[in-house]
């Protein structure tokens, strides 16, 4: 799959067939997959748990039991993201499924100076499906898909405080 992302004010085209994991090991001197599969796995089984525990028994979730659900896991979702060099990461993950869309593209270093910045919250996003299509089972994906679909139609939560309510009635 094939998909044009900006980076900044460039367009980089990425491909996500087996061979930008194979650009990466000989780039990198050592396989991507050690190092994202631990993140990927903690990360699906933290929203699945997450998510199962959010649903109430007609099935549906509300943004107040997911923030129940999540209560004393944040270390369970944020401490795989410590386990790798995760900038350098997306940088060279995405400099590799550059390579493997376009064999033309300069070596990391040289590659990377032609951005003026690389907005990780805009790239990761694109990337990060890309990794995910490439790497988990349609069913899997398919489970996720499901779980980010119904995760998206919940309305935002407005959180108040007692002291907030208090000064509101005083």
């Amino acid at each position: 799959m094939e998909k044009i992302i900006k980076i900044g004010k460039k367009e980089v085209r990425l491909n996500n067939n087996v061979a930008w994991t194979m650009e990466y090991r000989d780039q990198f001197g050592r396989d991507i997959v050690p190092a994202i599969m631990p993140v990927m796995a903690a990360l699906l089984e933290a929203v699945s748990t997450v998510v199962a525990d959010a649903k109430d028994e007609d099935g549906k979730i509300s943004l107040q039991a997911i923030g129940e659900a999540l209560q004393g896991r944040a270390m369970d979702i944020v401490l795989p993201l410590f386990q790798v060099e995760f900038v350098d990461v997306v940088i060279n993950v995405t400099w590799a499924m550059a390579k493997a869309a376009d064999e033309t593209i300069l070596p990391p270093k040289q590659w990377a100076r032609q951005f003026d910045v690389f907005p990780l919250d805009e790239i990761l996003p694109a990337v990060g499906e890309l990794v995910m299509k490439g790497f988990i089972s349609s069913k899997n994906l398919k489970r996720l898909k499901t779980t980010t679909a119904t995760l998206k139609t919940l309305q935002p939560l407005h959180w108040t405080t007692s002291s907030s309510q208090e000064q509101s009635e005083g």
